[in-house]
């Protein structure tokens, strides 16, 4: 199995190359692909390619044969995307396709991350969809997944080479970025436990709720689909995550729990998200099925294990 990642210097990305490195069989090539070079990681190959350039990304991925390529590249979050329209369209949509047809004249299989933030306005009569569901996006983030899902289904398809939609939901972990609401929950908390902000942590929507789950469970999930990639169906869309819907408001109170410090709430409107209050999630049993996956890691332990990043961070 040779696997190349693009999106390498990113927190998933970072984070599926460590799960490969460790868990498939000893020597096994990996490749992984960002704009800027990545920090060192051992066992593993990193190169800085533009994934504008298609020429470099085409030579770079036929110079590796891939048997397998996981395309992560893009941008952290729904906020950033609403913040650079135009740069997010073009991201999206040109390094796909330019991946899509480096990808055509090899013999790999390609497995897309999109998102659950495709499925848009469905979330407001179900906050639970499967794919069985026609996405409805009502943000720029979700626009451009789904525009890329159909990328990879046309360009793929016609060349012969197999690819699967994953669509996780809210996977987090320490480290995270503070763009995201638990790291930024976490890092705030930690903050006023050292007298280094004042007693009053900024919220956003405390009544969506939201699917949650592991980062390290979700590379178990990617890990899955390598060990089943021939029994997978060609064009296969999966929803990944928990298939708990938790208010962020549960979130908040569960951190509080783990901390003697005391605060206050101020609702900031930069954290309110412009597709408005709701709760957004998926039904994950058809990966399930396909897979033999399941999420391991509760949900508490994932907020403690947060939360104490965040605290070793400040010293």
């Amino acid at each position: 199995m040779r696997v190349l990642v693009t999106g390498a210097g990113d927190y998933l990305g970072r984070r599926l190359l460590e799960a490969l490195r460790r868990d498939l069989p000893a020597g096994s090539p990996i490749l992984g692909l960002d704009r800027s070079p990545p920090p060192p990681l051992d066992g593993v190959a990193l190169k800085a390619v533009d994934p504008f350039d298609a020429r470099d990304l085409s030579e770079t991925v036929a110079a590796f044969d891939p048997t397998c390529v996981f395309h992560l590249a893009a941008l952290a979050s729904v906020a950033q995307s609403s913040e650079t329209p135009s740069y997010a369209w073009r991201a999206e949509l040109l390094g796909t396709l330019n991946l899509a047809e480096a990808v055509a004249r090899t013999r790999a299989a390609l497995v897309f991350l999109s998102s659950t933030v495709v499925y848009g306005e469905v979330f407001r009569a179900c906050p639970r969809p499967d794919e069985s569901v026609t996405p409805r996006p009502d943000t720029i983030s979700g626009r451009t997944k789904n525009a890329c899902e159909y990328i990879l289904r046309d360009v793929l398809a016609n060349a012969r080479i197999k690819h699967l939609v994953l669509r996780p939901s809210n996977y987090i972990g320490a480290g995270q970025s503070e763009t995201f609401v638990v790291a930024s929950f976490a890092g705030q908390i930690a903050r006023i436990e050292r007298g280094l902000a004042p007693p009053s942590l900024e919220v956003g929507d405390l009544s969506a709720g939201r699917d949650f789950f592991d980062v390290a469970d979700f590379t178990a999930a990617c890990l899955r689909v390598i060990a089943r990639i021939d029994d997978l169906p060609d064009g296969g869309i999966f929803n990944v995550g928990s298939g708990v819907v938790t208010p962020v408001s549960d979130i908040l109170e569960t951190l509080r729990g783990l901390t003697d410090a005391r605060f206050d709430l101020r609702v900031a409107p930069g954290r309110v998200r412009p597709a408005g209050v709701r709760s957004e999630g998926c039904d994950p049993a058809a990966f399930g099925t396909a897979t033999g996956w399941a999420p391991t890691i509760s949900l508490a332990r994932s907020l403690a294990t947060i939360l104490a990043e965040a605290r070793a961070r400040l010293r």
